[in-house]
C-alpha cells in the first residue's frame, strides 16, 4: 500500500492522515464541507478516563487517556498552535452525586487520580458565582480540557506541513461497490478523484455523513444515529475546574433515554463554555443515509435550551453575556462496543473508523493509530469494533 484517501476531516479522519503520513503513506484527505464541521462543533473538550479498564472500549479511552499530554505537546510543537490542553479536574454537582456522593466516589476508586468529597460550604468557596447551592458534590482530579477548535486547526496544519493533499467542500462523496470486492468513490460533477486500487485504500471517516457515503455497499446502513449537540461561549470568568450537572427539563429526555449531563468548562483565554451532552428536540429526526441536516448549524431551540441552563446556575442575567453559539452532530454506534473500526466486509480496499459519539476529541489519536497498525502491519482489532457482517 503506497496511499490512501481519507474521507473526513474531523478529529478522526484528520488524525489518521496525520499518523498514515508518519508512516510514509501518501494520504489524500476530502471532505464534503470544510474540516471540523461536523462533530466538533458540538466539543466543548472534555477528556475523562473511564471507571475502569474491564471492556475494550474502556481500555482503549484508558490508552487514550494517557497519551494525551504528549500527543498535545507534539502537535502544538508541530503546528505553533496551542491546543489548550490543561488537566484541571472536574466538580461534580449532578442530581445522583447530591444523593448519594460516597456510591460516586467508590465508582472512581480506579480512576487514578484523587476524588474527594465536597460539602455545601467547599462547593460555595470553589464556585462562588454559582446561584445554585447544591448539599454535596465531589472533586474529581483526573480530567482535562483542551480547545477543540484550536485541535482542528493544529491538526490541519501538522497534516499539511507533512504533505497531506486536504481537499475540502467538495460536495456529497459516495462509496459505490464494483464487482465482488472493488470500489469507486463518486463526487459531484466536475471533481476528479484518485480511485482506490491494489495500491490506493479509502477510510470511511465521515462521522454520521458515513452513512450516506457507504449507503451502496452491503452491508447497509452502517449501524449509526446522529446525535446532535450544541454549546454557547459565555463572558464569563472561567471556573478552576470542569463542573457537571443537571438540570429538569420539563417533557424533555434525550434521544439515548438519559437527561442530559451539562457542563461548565473552564475556556482558553480566560472565558467560559456552556454545552450539553445530548441536544433537545426532534433535530435528529434524519432520512437515513441524508447528510443535509441543518441540525449542524446552531439552532434557536438550542440556545433557548442553552439560555435556560445557564440561567439555572448563573441567574436570570446571564444570556446578555453569550458571545458565541456553536453545534454538531456526534455519530453514534448503535451496537455495543464502541467506535466502527477496521476493514470493510468484502471489500478489502475499504476501511472504516466512525462512530465514536462524545468520545472523538479523546480516543481519536489511539483509533487511528490501531486502525493504521492494522492497515500496515495486520494488527488485530478487536472484535468489538468491527462492523457486522
Amino acid at each position: 500500500m503506497r496511499a490512501v484517501t481519507v474521507l473526513g476531516g474531523g478529529i478522526v479522519g484528520l488524525t489518521l492522515a496525520r499518523e498514515l503520513r508518519r508512516r510514509g503513506i501518501e494520504v489524500d484527505l476530502l471532505d464534503s464541507r470544510s474540516v471540523g464541521t461536523g462533530a466538533t462543533g458540538a466539543s466543548t473538550g472534555i477528556l475523562t478516563p473511564p471507571q475502569h479498564a474491564r471492556t475494550p472500549f474502556y481500555q482503549l479511552r484508558t490508552r487514550a487517556w494517557q497519551m494525551w499530554p504528549e500527543y498535545a505537546a507534539t502537535l502544538s510543537a508541530e503546528s505553533g498552535i496551542d491546543v489548550g490542553y490543561l488537566r484541571c479536574g472536574a466538580i461534580d454537582i449532578r442530581e445522583r452525586t447530591i444523593r448519594n456522593p460516597q456510591r460516586e466516589l467508590r465508582k472512581l476508586r480506579d480512576s487514578g487520580g484523587r476524588v474527594e468529597v465536597l460539602t455545601r460550604d467547599q462547593i460555595r468557596q470553589l464556585l462562588p458565582d454559582l446561584v445554585r447551592s447544591p448539599e454535596a458534590g465531589l472533586l474529581v482530579e483526573m480530567e482535562a480540557r483542551i480547545d477543540p477548535l484550536a485541535t482542528i486547526e493544529a491538526l490541519r496544519r501538522s497534516c499539511h506541513g507533512a504533505g497531506v493533499n486536504i481537499r475540502e467542500n467538495l460536495g456529497p462523496i459516495r462509496i459505490e461497490p464494483i464487482g465482488d470486492g472493488g470500489i469507486t468513490l463518486v463526487a459531484t460533477a466536475g471533481i476528479e478523484l484518485s480511485q482506490p486500487s491494489e495500491q490506493r485504500s479509502v477510510i470511511l471517516a465521515a462521522g454520521w455523513e458515513s452513512v450516506s457515503a457507504a449507503l451502496a455497499v452491503a452491508p447497509s446502513p452502517l449501524p449509526l444515529e446522529p446525535v446532535p449537540g450544541e454549546a454557547i461561549t459565555l463572558d464569563l470568568a472561567a471556573p478552576a475546574h470542569l463542573v457537571h450537572f443537571n438540570l429538569l427539563r420539563d417533557g424533555f429526555r434525550d434521544p439515548s433515554g438519559n437527561r442530559s449531563i451539562y457542563s461548565w468548562i473552564p475556556a482558553p483565554g480566560g472565558g467560559s463554555w456552556l454545552g450539553n451532552s445530548v441536544a433537545s428536540g426532534n433535530r435528529v429526526e434524519q432520512t437515513v443515509g441524508d447528510p443535509s441536516s441543518d441540525a449542524v448549524a446552531p439552532t434557536a431551540e438550542g440556545r433557548d435550551e442553552l439560555v435556560e441552563v445557564a440561567r439555572s446556575i448563573f441567574g436570570e442575567d446571564v444570556e446578555s453575556r453569550i458571545t458565541g453559539h456553536r453545534a454538531g452532530i456526534r455519530p453514534k454506534a448503535t451496537r455495543h462496543g464502541g467506535p466502527l473500526l477496521g476493514r470493510w466486509p468484502g471489500r478489502p480496499q475499504l476501511w472504516v473508523a466512525t462512530g465514536h459519539y462524545r468520545a472523538g476529541l479523546l480516543i481519536g489519536p489511539v483509533t487511528a493509530t490501531m486502525v493504521v497498525d492494522s492497515m500496515l502491519d495486520g494488527s488485530p482489532i478487536p472484535e468489538e469494533f468491527q462492523l457486522p457482517c
